[in-house]
């Protein structure tokens, strides 16, 4: 059985550009969800160091900067194994400092690291690590766990967020009919349940461990269109499996018969 911890950084390059703009919806719940009970446990306002481990194109550190006052002295780094993510929190800092010097961007430092390896982070620097669906994406989340306990400070806050159920990674399953030889990733117990995800975070050393369940939703248009994003954000699950052509005639085909749910976008003025 195949891994969501299989893929590798490179795996990322060509969802870099699409990323946010395709997972914005779907992230927008437990990004406000993560910030706002870590800011409730150590104000913002207070943080002497903030980390966003493993993330992506930088949705966090911008709602964070967005929607939080953070002290002149506080350090603000995202780091993520893939170079093709970081290039994309480059370029949000370059248009965010071009359009207001004073941006806190400015001071926000992009670093290709491993979640498992945090080369270059000093012990108990950090006063809040943020980690969007980032542990149980790396093959040993108890390591990755123990390098962020590392850099955290002994009164610090660590915000981070797991699947515990969704129909696009269920449907990511449909591949199976075309390729019977390949199986799609499973998501590990361990990081699906939370009393379970819970226990991982307590086994990892942390204290006043928290798990909150947070329901978001993904709308499309069209099941046509779901299946166009999830063969395009999902490459490393469903490639090298049969032509793309056919990839997506079978799983348009199974939407339709399985008749899974979509949710009309609304269209208005603002």
């Amino acid at each position: 059985m195949s891994r969501l911890s299989d893929t590798k950084g490179d795996d990322w390059k060509g969802l870099a550009n699409d990323y946010e703009r395709l997972t914005k919806e779907t992230a927008n719940r437990p990004i406000e969800a993560m910030l706002t009970r870590a800011n409730a446990l150590l104000p913002f306002a207070q943080a002497t160091g903030i980390l966003d481990n493993g993330c992506g194109p930088g949705p966090i550190m911008a709602r964070l900067l967005r929607d939080y006052d953070v002290p002149e002295t506080c350090s603000l780094t995202c780091s993520d194994f893939s170079e093709p993510m970081i290039e994309q929190v480059k370029k949000r800092k370059d248009k965010a400092t071009a359009e207001d010097g004073s941006s806190p961007w400015a001071r926000v430092e992009a670093k290709v690291l491993n979640a498992m390896e945090l080369e270059g982070v000093k012990d108990s620097s950090m006063s809040h690590i943020t980690a969007g669906w980032v542990y149980f994406m790396v093959p040993e989340p108890a390591k990755a766990l123990s390098e962020s306990l590392r850099v955290l400070k002994d009164d610090g806050v660590l915000s981070c967020s797991s699947w515990e159920g969704s129909q696009w990674i269920d449907l990511m399953h449909l591949a199976a009919r075309i390729r019977p030889d390949k199986t799609m990733p499973e998501m590990p117990k361990d990081w699906s349940n939370v009393d379970l995800l819970r226990g991982q975070l307590e086994q990892a050393g942390f204290r006043e461990v928290e798990a909150h369940r947070v329901e978001t939703s993904m709308a499309f248009d069209t099941r046509d269109k779901l299946v166009d994003m999830l063969l395009n954000v999902m490459p490393p699950m469903v490639s090298p499996s049969s032509s793309p052509l056919l990839r997506r005639l079978t799983m348009c085909d199974e939407c339709r018969s399985s008749n899974y749910r979509i949710s009309r976008r609304k269209s208005g003025r603002g």
